[in-house]
């Protein structure tokens, strides 16, 4: 948990009138040092996750591998295949695929580091990324309500 102080003295709406310069930039260090530390938990956070991208694949190699040949030795649909179920109902980047209802903006830079990698190792082409406006808006409402979970006000 993140402890931040109640500092009302940054900002011209809230601050006391008349408030000192040094009262005013000590407020404004207080807010710039919350502010880092919250972003250093949100790093930890996108390590963690890019820690265990794609687990499913590892985790269920050899059904993946199946899934793989069959739609080289047969034409199926990968999307169709068991594994790939699996890994869009297990792992939350496919946002296309199966979006969680608590998708958060670290979802969406894994998808987009996901697809990035993907195109330019295995094609050296970048497909066009779309993601509908809906989950993006939920994604910023989501990730706020992540921060606030993660912060604790002080008096």
């Amino acid at each position: 948990m993140i402890e931040i102080k109640k500092n009302p003295n940054g900002d011209s709406r809230t601050a006391i009138k008349g408030i000192s310069f040094e009262h005013f930039c000590d407020a404004r260090n207080m807010h710039s040092n919350d502010v880092k530390a919250v972003m250093h938990e949100l790093s930890m956070v996108v390590d963690k996750v890019g820690e265990f991208h794609d687990y499913t694949a590892k985790s269920q190699a050899r059904m993946f591998y199946r899934d793989f040949l069959d739609v080289q030795k047969n034409g199926a649909i990968f999307e169709n295949g068991e594994w790939y179920q699996l890994h869009v109902k297990a792992e939350r980047h496919h946002l296309l695929s199966n979006c969680p209802d608590d998708v958060n903006l670290i979802d969406v830079l894994e998808m987009i580091a996901d697809c990035t990698c993907a195109g330019l190792a295995r094609s050296g082409e970048i497909r066009d990324l779309e993601i509908d406006n809906d989950i993006l808006n939920r994604a910023v409402k989501n990730t706020a309500e992540m921060i606030k979970n993660m912060v604790a006000v002080k008096e």
